[in-house]
């Protein structure tokens, strides 16, 4: 949540009213300098392995109320599909700006795009995303409203912040969920709030871990290829990260009970493949069948706003999904189809950021996803046996 500086010093006091931090949890953005009304800013890529590139990014304006501010990024555009995000309230709720907002030109020979907004009468600053957020206090607030759910302490992580456990449920049969292995991915974990409020209902008991990565989570980092590897990579003999080693524990002794395994995650940033919800399939032939049969549950009982598609399902084999995407080490995925042999599914889904073919992605419509798949999976369990 640090914000790095490059301004003139003679700058910021010319145009201090105006002025852009991500000292909050999630916040993360570099601001290279303020010129009048107009602010140049950057992703923050701390984190990052060197020589990639992610887009993730969250900052504070605080302006004159009505005030327009112009916001602008370059080299390469971070802004999705949908514009930004933006919250008048603080992080607790957002929407999208809109893809209208967004120009884009050259300056300096080199491409930049930018977007104009403002502070509302009566507030004092806004913040504005690459996406919605998802923190710890989202997920405080979802338990204050569902007294039923319990919390436990899967582990501390490396900073010493406590990372939660949460279990809806009480039924032999578990379903384990995780979001946020790449902490950037804040969409995913509105899903899996969705699917736990689903499962209050059901007979399974959900053991979910929200925040994966929980100082990458609460510090705004990008989280996707981490340095030297990101936590998505590290289910390893070895592993560098308390969650990832607490989730191996605790799944060992768990396995014979686990009858689903659910990786919630967002793809990039635009494109094809990046534009829809789907899962990503299984090397093994068995494992893709029970997917594939899961889909076309999740196709036949969906409800909410966002369209499902069991032929969006990517392949192993297809596009990125090959086995030198995991070069750099172990997938939850993978350890969970050795970890759970008699689970009926195990998969990971990705979540489209902002539009899933057309779909708005949002707060609420990804929570529909999650009761959705929280239905699909009751309806394909129905219907299947444990191999």
């Amino acid at each position: 949540m640090k914000v790095i500086f490059l301004l003139l010093g003679f700058a910021v006091a010319v145009h201090a009213e105006v002025r852009v931090d991500a000292d909050f949890p999630g916040g993360n953005i570099v601001v290279e300098r303020v010129e009048g009304d107009t602010v140049y800013v950057a992703p923050d890529l701390r984190d990052t392995q060197k020589g990639q590139w992610w887009f993730y990014w969250n900052f504070r304006l605080r302006a004159p109320a009505g005030r327009p501010v112009t916001v602008v990024f370059t080299e390469k555009n971070p802004i999705g599909v949908r514009g930004p995000a933006i919250s008048d309230d603080g992080g607790l709720t957002w929407r999208w700006l809109g893809a209208a907002s967004v120009t884009s030109f050259q300056r300096d020979g080199k491409p930049a795009w930018s977007f104009c907004t403002q502070v509302p009468e009566g507030k004092q600053e806004v913040r504005l995303a690459f996406c919605p957020q998802y923190l710890e206090s989202h997920l405080r607030a979802w338990l204050d409203a569902h007294p039923s759910a319990r919390v436990e302490e899967l582990c501390k992580s490396r900073k010493g912040r406590s990372v939660e456990l949460v279990r809806v449920g009480k039924g032999e049969d578990i379903v384990l969920l995780t979001s946020r292995h790449h902490c950037c991915e804040t969409m995913a974990t509105y899903v899996l709030e969705g699917f736990l409020e689903a499962s209050l209902t059901q007979r399974w008991q959900v053991v979910a871990v929200p925040f994966m990565d929980k100082d990458g989570c609460e510090e705004g980092d990008q989280g996707k290829n981490r340095a030297p590897h990101d936590h998505n990579r590290d289910y390893n003999d070895k592993p560098l990260y308390p969650e990832v080693a607490a989730l191996m524990k605790l799944g060992g002794a768990l396995s014979e009970r686990v009858v689903a395994t659910f990786d919630l995650h967002c793809p990039h940033i635009r494109g094809e493949w990046n534009d829809r919800v789907y899962l990503v399939g299984a090397p093994e032939p068995d494992r893709w069948r029970q997917q594939q049969a899961f889909a076309a549950a999740l196709e036949q009982v969906r409800e909410g706003p966002i369209r499902f598609r069991a032929t969006d399902c990517l392949a192993f084999g297809a596009a990125w999904n090959k086995k030198t995407t995991f070069q750099q080490g172990r997938s939850n995925s993978a350890w969970a189809r050795e970890t759970f042999p008699h689970a009926r599914l195990v998969t990971s889904v990705e979540v489209a950021y902002a539009d899933a073919r057309g779909d708005e992605v949002n707060a609420s419509s990804a929570r529909a996803l999650g009761r959705d798949m929280a239905r699909a999976l009751a309806e394909y369990l129905r219907g299947t046996e444990r191999p």
